[in-house]
């Protein structure tokens, strides 16, 4: 029977918004460039496919608070460059950055405190386990989303990332629940999904845009469907 639930955070809880390429529309235009979010829109696939070909190096940059704020930088002096203002990468990349170190910077998916509400009434302890940057228990406190949650485990705060079951190790030590007992949400199979089911918790991928068939994964296209789901675990 499971007893406790865990989250992964982005694309799963929470997504930008202004999306990226809005964000950097409107830093542009403050800093006198003459550029839309339209501009940088079309180069948000290549943004996109440079964050996986460093992952897939070496995601270690989630480990440590300095890595994982480099690699947000890194991605956003990328695409000044081919949006062609390479000259003002540096400021703008900061000043995009700051904006989503703020929680006017995303958006909780409209399906999220349903869901958390429901498992929570059962009697669930709920976590994070994400590989995001040493802040994010303050961003989720001023999302209103902390409350839900019993432990909030970030990558660059233990020093472990997704897929190494040792975050999640961690996780089932702060509740006291063994990892058979758990199961963890989150949107990749690689990281979210091997991770879980290395660690011996029942990995659940939420494809909300129907993009991981044959993951190997139990996968929801909704939130609102984990509850039912868990049922039956």
């Amino acid at each position: 029977m499971i007893e406790a639930v865990f989250f992964d955070v982005g694309a799963t809880l929470i997504r930008p918004r202004p999306t990226v390429a809005e964000t950097m529309g409107r830093v542009a235009a403050a800093r006198g460039h003459a550029l839309t979010a339209r501009d940088f829109e079309r180069h948000m696939p290549a943004m996109e496919a440079y964050y996986e070909a460093e992952y897939l190096r070496d995601g270690d940059f989630w480990c440590s608070h300095e890595g994982s704020t480099a690699i947000w930088l890194d991605q956003y002096r990328y695409v000044c460059h081919l949006a062609g203002i390479g000259h003002d990468a540096e400021g703008m990349a900061f000043a995009v950055n700051e904006a989503y170190r703020h929680a006017s910077g995303w958006e909780v998916y409209a399906d999220v405190a349903g869901c958390l509400r429901a498992l929570k009434e059962r009697g669930l302890a709920l976590g994070v386990v994400s590989n995001w940057d040493a802040e994010l228990e303050g961003l989720l406190r001023d999302l209103k989303l902390l409350p839900y949650f019993d432990t909030v485990v970030s990558s660059a705060a233990e020093g472990y990332r997704k897929p190494n079951p040792v975050i999640f190790d961690l996780a089932c030590e702060r509740l006291g629940v063994q990892p058979d007992a758990c199961a963890h949400v989150g949107d990749r199979p690689d990281a979210d999904g091997d991770g879980a089911a290395a660690a011996g918790v029942r990995p659940v991928i939420v494809d909300r845009h129907d993009a991981e068939e044959g993951c190997g994964y139990e996968r929801v296209r909704s939130l609102a469907e984990v509850p039912g789901l868990l049922e039956g675990f």
